[in-house]
């Protein structure tokens, strides 16, 4: 019975397999030429098989690979096909490259909650920069094609720069299927200064090249790293790049662009690259942390 029924999995109709190779309005075309012709019989009665189906492919359709290799039992003819776990796959990647912090994972621009701030002059500003987020994502392909971002700033830690950027990026991975790469100055100083070892596994340029190359990047908390040549000529050759080939930044800082401590070419390109928008001097981390603690406090005692 069990072999009946794997078998029976394996095999599709004509008729079906043509509605997930082709859109359904030019199947339905093609079925009905099929009718008018008098051959929709023997287009039911054609058998297809999936070659390549295993348990790795959680549809059974085929080897996990994100392609089916099918044959038609008839005439023998056989072709590979897009299978319907590809598109999973591709956006498993697509998070796995973005390096998004657990923390932020599955975060919408919807979930930046206005309330969160306690003061009208902070829920105003936040409200501001939450409709700027929407519109972004919205547009961003208009954005794409100027090779302008936006630049999150506000002299409080905790704000929710980082948040709603982060929220920015899981959008257009979702909805545009943009590729993202998330990272803080500190971190991304930090790698760079480890491709020195010998042992290590990547260049200087390997890691420069990733960054400036990817198509939105979110670079976070620039300006917290301490001022240098080498960190000027890093975010020089990563910015430049950037600009110069329209690719899109979303920056988070703690100040003004021109109250970077950058030299001049790192401060102008950022103010060519990106749009200032100003978050509430208002923490909100600690609201969500308590908020947090309530809901498993609630667990704990309920």
């Amino acid at each position: 019975m069990a072999g009946h029924q794997r078998r029976k999995k394996r095999v599709e109709s004509m008729e079906n397999l043509i509605e997930k190779i082709i859109p359904q309005d030019q199947a339905k075309k093609l079925y009905d030429l099929k009718k008018s012709q008098g051959k929709t019989d023997s287009l039911k009665m054609e058998t297809f098989k999936i070659l390549n189906a295993t348990s790795n492919c959680p549809y059974g359709e085929c080897d996990g690979s994100g392609m089916s290799f099918v044959v038609n039992e008839k005439t023998g003819e056989s072709y590979g096909r897009y299978c319907r776990c590809r598109d999973e796959m591709l956006m498993q990647k697509r998070l796995n490259f973005a390096n998004i912090p657990d923390e932020f994972k599955g975060l919408t621009v919807n979930s930046f909650r206005i309330d969160w701030y306690k003061n009208e002059v902070s829920q105003a500003r936040a409200a501001r920069a939450k409709k700027a987020a929407v519109n972004f994502v919205k547009n961003f392909e208009e954005f794409q094609e100027r090779g302008k971002g936006l630049y999150f700033y506000s002299y409080v830690k905790g704000s929710g720069k980082t948040r709603l950027a982060v929220s920015i990026g899981n959008a257009l991975m979702t909805s545009k299927k943009a590729g993202v790469k998330f990272t803080t100055t500190i971190d991304l100083l930090a790698e760079i200064k480890k491709s020195y070892d010998k042992k290590s596994e990547f260049t200087q340029s390997d890691l420069i090249e990733a960054i400036r190359g990817v198509q939105c990047l979110i670079l976070d908390d620039i300006g917290v790293e301490k001022e240098s040549d080498w960190v000027n000529e890093i975010f020089y050759s990563i910015l430049d790049y950037r600009m110069t080939r329209q690719k899109v930044t979303l920056f988070t800082s703690n100040g003004k662009i021109e109250e970077l401590k950058h030299d001049d070419r790192i401060k102008n390109r950022i103010e060519k690259m990106a749009v200032p928008i100003y978050l509430p001097d208002e923490s909100i981390r600690s609201i969500i942390s308590k908020k947090e603690n309530e809901d498993l406090t609630n667990l704990l005692f309920k």
